[in-house]
């Protein structure tokens, strides 16, 4: 539930890539996710700024489609 964060190692996907991945879902109605907003920037990035914005993005997108 939430924001999701990977940083570096510990995803296999960003494992030797410097970079990190922030992603927030978003749900329909019944409260299952049918889709996800995301930031892929370097792992050293200002978190506290891009993770508010990753959520209210993905809380926008649900209510523009409908899904939230």
């Amino acid at each position: 539930d939430g924001v999701q964060i990977f940083i570096g190692a510990e995803s296999e996907l960003f494992q030797v890539s410097g970079c990190s991945l922030i992603v927030a879902p978003f749900k329909n109605t019944a409260d299952k996710v049918v889709g996800a907003s995301g930031v892929v920037g370097p792992s050293r990035l200002n978190y506290s700024q891009i993770i508010p914005m990753v959520d209210f993005t993905a809380k926008m997108v649900g209510k523009a489609l409908g899904t939230v």
